[in-house]
C-alpha cells in the first residue's frame, strides 16, 4: 500500500510542476493582448478566451498537487488543538467523507460533461470559438488526480489514526 500511495504522491507531484510552468504561458499571453490591445490597437478576438482556459486548467490540475504538498488554506481553530491521531480521526469519518462525496460527483459529473462535448462537438460559441472537450477532459483529469490523492491522504490518516505513522 505504502508503494501505491508514495506512486500517488510522485504523480500529484509532477504534475503540479508540469502545469506550473502555465502560470508563465499565461503571464506571457496576458502581457501581448495588453500590448496588442493599448499599443497597437488591435486585440485579439482570442486573448481572454485562452486566458480563462489556460487560468482553468491550472488550477485543476494544481488541485492534487496543493493536496500533496498541504498548500491548500485550512481553518484549524479546534484541529490545532488536538493529538495527531485525535485529527485524523476526525479526518476518516469526517473530513474523508465529505471529500469522497464532492470528489466522487465531481469525478462522475466531469467524466458526462467531457464525453458529452467530445460526442457532440460543443464549442464555446464566441468569435474565436473554440471546441471545449479539451477544457473539459482536463477537469476531468484534474478530478480524478485529485481524488487518486485524497485515497492517498486517507490511507495515511488510517495509518495515524491506528499508530501504524507518525505525522511528519
Amino acid at each position: 500500500m505504502e508503494k501505491l500511495v508514495s506512486a500517488i504522491d510522485h504523480i500529484s507531484e509532477c504534475q503540479g510542476k508540469i502545469f506550473s510552468v502555465l502560470l508563465l504561458v499565461v503571464t506571457l499571453q496576458v502581457c501581448y493582448e495588453v500590448l496588442r490591445r493599448y499599443f497597437f490597437g488591435s486585440p485579439t478576438i482570442w486573448g481572454l478566451e485562452l486566458t480563462e482556459f489556460l487560468c482553468a486548467i491550472m488550477y485543476i490540475m494544481g488541485g492534487a498537487y496543493a493536496s500533496v504538498t498541504d498548500a491548500h488554506i485550512k481553518v484549524d481553530v479546534f484541529s490545532s488543538l488536538w493529538s495527531p491521531k485525535t485529527r485524523a480521526l476526525i479526518d476518516v469519518f469526517v473530513t474523508d467523507v465529505v471529500f469522497f462525496l464532492f470528489c466522487g460527483v465531481l469525478v462522475w459529473q466531469s467524466a458526462v460533461w467531457a464525453w458529452e462535448a467530445i460526442a457532440s462537438g460543443i464549442t464555446t460559441g464566441s468569435m474565436w470559438d473554440p471546441p471545449v472537450w479539451p477544457a473539459r477532459g482536463i477537469l476531468f483529469l484534474g478530478s480524478v488526480t485529485l481524488f487518486l490523492q485524497g485515497f492517498a491522504k486517507f490511507v495515511r490518516d488510517i495509518q495515524v489514526a491506528l499508530g501504524k505513522r507518525s505525522v511528519t
